[in-house]
């Protein structure tokens, strides 16, 4: 259970330095509101996010799985999808990680 406290403490920290406005919130944000489901991947949701953080180009076909291994879209993962104003996909990412690197936890 230590770990998990500790784990959750660092989570929390994290997600207090972002801003709200920021590409890295709009992506948080989406996954918050997504119903995942690990089972029609076949992978876990660490597996399903190391394989964004390795492909960032694949945004949008990442977000497409991610948003529909449950077979629903909800009106909240729409809403987040769009928030994220993905019109050229590398700009976005480029943008998160500036963000990313000038986090001082």
């Amino acid at each position: 259970m230590e770990v998990n406290k500790n784990t959750l403490a660092q989570t929390m920290a994290f997600l207090l330095l972002i801003p709200p406005e920021s590409n890295l919130a709009k992506l948080l944000k989406l996954c918050l509101v997504t119903r995942y489901n690990r089972e029609s991947l076949g992978q876990n949701a660490l597996e399903k996010s190391y394989e964004l953080i390795n492909n960032s180009f694949e945004l949008p076909y990442w977000i497409q799985e991610v948003i529909q291994s449950d077979e629903k879209i909800t009106p909240e993962e729409w809403q987040a999808f769009g928030e994220l104003n993905l019109k050229q996909t590398q700009d976005f990412i480029n943008t998160l990680w500036q963000e990313l690197d000038e986090m001082k936890l």
